[in-house]
C-alpha cells in the first residue's frame, strides 16, 4: 500500500490526478489528510505500520515561504529532522514544484485552463487595488487577499451548469478533473507526475 500524506484540501485534487494518471485506484493508494507539516507525530503509528506491511509512505506538503516562517529549504529541513526524530520512512515532495517556496495554491495557478488565465490577471489587478489602499500612519487600509481567495474567485467566475453550481457551492467541489478548468497535463505538474511515476507502478 502506498500511504500519501497530505495537509487538506490538496487531497482532492491529489485524488483526481492520480486517477487521471493511472486510470484506477485498484487498492494501491491511501490519501491521508495530516492537517499539516507541525503534525507528523500525531500521524506516526499510520507511517509505521505501513512500513511494516511493506508499504510506502509520501509526504506531499506545501514548501511555503519567509512570509509564513518556511520557505523550500527551510521545510523541507525541518521535515527531514522530524522523520529522524520519529524514526519515520517517507518520500517528500513539496508544492508548488519541489524546488521553490510556494504552495499549493500556487501550483493551481500554473495549471488553470489557457482559456480563463485573464481571470487570474483580473483579480491581481484588484489585490494591487487592495493594497493600495493606505491610512493616516501609512499602514494598509486593507487586508490583501491571499491565493485561496484567488484560486476560489477563478472557479467561481467561470459559468457552471446547474449540477456545476450545486456541487460547487454545496459540496465546494474544485473540479480538478475538468479540462474546462484545469490541464492536468501541463508542464508545470512533470516534477510532481515524475515523484509519483517513480513509486506508483501499473
Amino acid at each position: 500500500m502506498i500511504r500519501i500524506f497530505v495537509e487538506g484540501r490538496d487531497s482532492e485534487f491529489l485524488d483526481k490526478y492520480l486517477l487521471f494518471l493511472f486510470g484506477e485506484n485498484k487498492g494501491m493508494w491511501e490519501i491521508i489528510q495530516a492537517g499539516g507539516y507541525s503534525k507528523l507525530h500525531l500521524l506516526d503509528q499510520q507511517f509505521k505500520e505501513n512500513t511494516e506491511r511493506g508499504g510506502v509512505n509520501l509526504i506531499i506538503f506545501d514548501a511555503d515561504s519567509a512570509d509564513n516562517g518556511g520557505g523550500y529549504i527551510v521545510r523541507k529541513s525541518h521535515l527531514q529532522e522530524r522523520l529522524e526524530e520519529l524514526s519515520i520512512s517517507a518520500e517528500l515532495f513539496l508544492f508548488p514544484n519541489d524546488k521553490e517556496d510556494g504552495d499549493f495554491e500556487l501550483l493551481l495557478e500554473h495549471i488553470v485552463n489557457e482559456e480563463h488565465t485573464c481571470l487570474l490577471k483580473c483579480f491581481e489587478g484588484y489585490e494591487k487595488c487592495v493594497a493600495g489602499h493606505i491610512d493616516n500612519e501609512g499602514n494598509p487600509q486593507y487586508i490583501t487577499p491571499n491565493r485561496k481567495a484567488k484560486i476560489y474567485a477563478y472557479l467561481e467566475s467561470i459559468k457552471k451548469s446547474k449540477k456545476e453550481l450545486e456541487r460547487f457551492k454545496n459540496k465546494k467541489e474544485f473540479f480538478f478533473d475538468n479540462p474546462k478548468y484545469w490541464n492536468l497535463e501541463a508542464e508545470y505538474l512533470l516534477p510532481l507526475k515524475q515523484f509519483l511515476l517513480n513509486v506508483i507502478q501499473i
